[in-house]
């Protein structure tokens, strides 16, 4: 029996009249099965992610991703193309600027096999975390980010020469650019210290103190270019003890929480579990198991 060829594939561009049936045309015409298919709009700009069967192709992979590259061009927008291999461990990089709870936590998981993937490397905008990488023996790159722009063309230069299948933020104090976000949709994984929706940007703590709020928390979620109002994909909670508790108290609880939703988004990326619909995080086994049902219920 033929062991199915599998690949997922990125389309990012302003939006016009006719993308979509370029690129399904495309593949359709390399006899390329489209399994899964996911697209949105957000100020005027395409983002399509499919999946896709290329057990029948009859050209070379290589040359399907060059001119996969070229339709996509023709109409205005880049194109990835990443072989899924589920027998092959994930890259993951995780960018960091100086606090090391999340870092520490997702290294201990990974050496303790909690979290099935290869970390290809560490990526500071400062130098305070790299003893932490040399302890582990893990390449660290320091990429100041004085200019945003060389910042972040540097980070995509190492996360491509990674091959990079996961971008990993632990408590990295800058914010991407929309046409960094772009390249790796649904690939970034960040941490925010507050029960998103409520209080995102800065000072998160602060504003759930200023609030008085009973219940505060923290939020795993794929990053988007809408600062915190990304995909939720993990929550973590605690009770605000009042009368008591302090913004740094509040703080000093986050930490411990931050560090244990981050390690839990990361391993249902590394696991292959994250199927992203319309803007919402579902759960693979979830959606399988209601294909089934809905299969069932058809036939009957």
């Amino acid at each position: 029996m033929q062991t199915k060829k599998v690949a997922k594939i990125h389309i990012a561009g302003p939006d016009k009249c006719g993308i979509i049936a370029t690129i399904t045309n495309f593949l359709f015409k390399n006899q390329c099965n489209i399994e899964d298919i996911d697209q949105r709009i957000h100020d005027d700009f395409l983002i399509m992610n499919m999946v896709i069967d290329y057990s029948d192709l009859k050209i070379p992979l290589a040359t399907l991703t060059q001119t996969l590259k070229l339709e996509a061009q023709k109409v205005g927008c880049q194109s990835q193309l990443k072989v899924e291999n589920q027998n092959q461990l994930k890259n993951l990089v995780i960018l960091v600027t100086k606090e090391s709870h999340c870092l520490e936590t997702l290294l201990n998981d990974l050496k303790d096999k909690k979290l099935k993937g290869k970390l290809a490397a560490i990526i500071g905008n400062y130098e305070d975390l790299k003893p932490l990488a040399i302890k582990h023996k893990i390449p660290f790159h320091l990429v100041p980010s004085v200019n945003r722009k060389k910042h972040e063309q540097e980070i995509l230069k190492l996360l491509d020469s990674y091959e990079t299948d996961l971008v990993v933020l632990a408590r990295y104090m800058q914010i991407l650019s929309p046409d960094f976000v772009f390249r790796y949709e649904g690939r970034i994984i960040n941490i925010h210290p507050s029960l998103l929706p409520a209080f995102p940007g800065p000072r998160s703590y602060h504003q759930a103190f200023n609030k008085g709020v009973e219940i505060a928390g923290v939020t795993s979620h794929f990053v988007t270019t809408d600062l915190d109002e990304g995909p939720i994909i993990t929550q973590e909670y605690y009770r605000v003890e009042k009368g008591k508790d302090t913004p740094e108290s509040m703080v000093k609880k986050g930490r411990l929480l931050e560090a244990k939703a981050l390690s839990r988004a990361v391993k249902l990326f590394l696991s292959d579990r994250l199927v992203l619909r319309r803007g919402k995080v579902l759960d693979k086994k979830f959606v399988e198991k209601l294909s089934i049902a809905e299969t069932e219920e058809t036939s009957l």
